[in-house]
């Protein structure tokens, strides 16, 4: 789809504008050759007032006249009651779209507008002018500000020029004198910068489905972990006591609740290193699980051959899954802290 441009700018002999608005004859011609050229290129238009004074007019009698202007292609945005009145309106009716603001403050319409809109083209223009190519260049949408006839759309041009979004090439072109000046290159680096955005936009939009997608694995490969740790329990209960089966369930449990732990961490943060984050998981708790083993040992050294092993599976899950959900918190910690000291000793007293 290509995008809805909202036209902004005066040239209006009775204003005075910072800088000056230059060859004020040539302002109307060009609006109406853009006009033209966005007609052309499919785009539509939105348009708050038909005051000879803005540039809004002459667009508009360019789009009309281009041949192009398809049903509901011009959308009015101003006052109600007043602002639409464009001549073009009486023979092509079908051809604008109004939409006047109930509120009757010009303002909100011409807000309200600038948030909807995909670009914006300013020429020359006054404090609006400004505030529309700021308001454009805090979205991110298309701007194309006319520099070459001076007005509020030269300042916007500096601060797009300062930005290093667009190309060198459209700032030339946004720059050219008024000899140089095509109505057609303007579109052109209007609808260059709305594809861009567009772009970037979907490549976001990309991104986020995709880590919604990742989100989804996690939280379904953290479920059927959950499953398998708690089925160790009946596991432990079902085969004989004091044997290997007996033992290797006493192993398998940490480690598949260390990786659980280590899987719903990565998930709670937002990470998308699943792989990285098992793995990192399960040596924590294995090591965790380890350490407690052989503290019990320590002091029972028969504990694999009595009827109590079975107990241990309860307080090995607990044991495996904390060290796998504080995994990270445990390296980060490692790799931040010496473990030995290594400073010298302090000299021995008298």
């Amino acid at each position: 789809m290509q995008p809805v441009v909202a036209i902004v700018g005066s040239a209006d002999a009775s204003r005075s504008y910072e800088p000056e608005v230059r060859n004020r004859e040539a302002v109307l011609q060009a609006a109406r050759a853009m006009g033209r050229e966005l007609a052309a290129a499919g785009c539509r238009i939105a348009v708050f007032s038909s005051d000879p004074g803005y540039i809004e007019g002459a667009v508009v009698a360019g789009y009309v006249e281009s041949g192009s202007a398809g049903k509901h292609s011009i959308l009015v945005r101003g006052r109600f009651g007043s602002d639409g009145a464009f001549p073009e309106r009486n023979a092509h009716p079908q051809v604008f779209l109004a939409a006047p603001d109930p509120t009757g403050d010009w303002e909100v319409a011409f807000c309200r507008t600038l948030l909807e809109v995909d670009a914006v083209l300013l020429v020359g223009g006054g404090r609006s002018t400004f505030t529309a190519g700021l308001i454009a260049l805090s979205r991110g949408i298309a701007v194309a500000p006319v520099a070459t006839f001076g007005g509020a759309a030269e300042r916007v041009w500096r601060r797009l020029a300062a930005t290093g979004v667009a190309a060198e090439e459209d700032i030339a072109v946004l720059a050219a004198g008024p000899a140089e000046h095509r109505a057609a290159e303007v579109v052109a680096v209007l609808l260059g910068q709305h594809r861009q955005t567009r772009g970037r936009a979907a490549a976001l939009e990309h991104d986020r489905r995709a880590a919604s997608r990742r989100t989804a694995v996690g939280l379904t490969a953290a479920m059927a972990l959950l499953v398998l740790t708690l089925l160790t329990i009946p596991v432990a209960y079902a085969v004989p006591a004091g044997t290997w089966q007996n033992v290797a369930v006493l192993v398998a449990a940490p480690l598949l609740a260390s990786t659980w732990g280590a899987v719903v961490r990565n998930v709670y943060d937002g990470a998308m290193q699943w792989l990285r984050a098992a793995a990192l998981g399960s040596a924590a708790g294995t090591v965790a699980f380890l350490l407690f083993i052989a503290a019990q040992l320590a002091t029972n050294p028969s504990l694999f051959t009595a009827p109590g092993t079975r107990s241990l599976t309860f307080f090995v899950l607990a044991v495996g899954f904390i060290g796998g959900f504080t995994s990270e918190s445990v390296y980060r910690k490692l790799r931040d802290r010496d473990v030995v000291n290594t400073s010298a000793l302090p000299p021995a007293g008298p």
